[in-house]
């Protein structure tokens, strides 16, 4: 009978999860057939949440300087881009919305002052950067939270088709991936069963960033 054992569990200083498992016995030439489909199909189907548009102040453009923030645009954007969120609840089904925060300098602004829909989202890495207000400015930031699979780039038509940012005119974009697991790793072995026949084990290492468990 096949067993899959869940062998090492860890969580590193950077929100990521580690676990490795050992699936066996498996007959002559399964272990590698699943070595190299189980990680196409991991990467290709699990689904994750991921920042795809913001507006902040008014601004227009990543290249505009705002006076009072230490971080330029693309700094703040890339800032952002690192935020990784969780469901909170296994019957939450929304594929977008909306996180946003005020305040007003001098302060240091990381992840967590977000606030997201209640029973939602939560944030992994509270203390991820964001920007740092070295005056008395108001900072308005409105973030665009999207769910989907192995996705790059979203295109401006279809960010600014969508009504939950009004004023599209003020959208700034983000480049963003959909990679809630970041590598997967496999070793084949040969084992003996206990019957003395030959089969063959698969050792499976995987890391995600924390929104789900490996």
């Amino acid at each position: 009978m096949i067993s899959i054992l869940n062998i090492d569990t860890l969580i590193d200083k950077n929100h990521n999860h580690y676990s490795s498992f050992l699936i066996e016995p498996l007959e002559n030439g399964q272990a590698i057939t699943l070595g190299n489909s189980l990680p196409r199909t991991l990467l290709s189907n699990i689904t994750c949440f991921s920042t795809t548009a913001i507006k902040i102040n008014n601004i227009c453009n990543e290249f505009v300087s705002i006076h009072g923030i230490k971080e330029d645009l693309v700094d703040i954007l890339s800032n952002i881009k690192q935020i990784v969120y969780k469901k909170k609840k296994n019957n939450f089904n929304f594929l977008n919305l909306l996180g946003y925060f005020y305040l007003k300098g001098p302060i240091l602004v990381s992840s967590g002052i977000l606030k997201l829909p209640k029973n939602t989202l939560q944030i992994i890495n509270p203390m991820q950067h964001i920007c740092t207000l070295t005056s008395n400015l108001e900072l308005f930031l409105e973030l665009r939270i999207e769910k989907k699979k192995n996705t790059k780039f979203q295109t401006t038509e279809k960010i600014k088709s969508d009504l939950l940012l009004n004023n599209i005119s003020n959208i700034l974009l983000i480049e963003n991936t959909f990679f809630a697991i970041k590598k997967i790793n496999y070793k084949v072995r040969i084992i003996f069963d206990n019957f003395g026949l030959l089969k063959e084990s698969l050792f499976l290492e995987i890391i995600t960033n924390g929104s789900i468990l490996p």
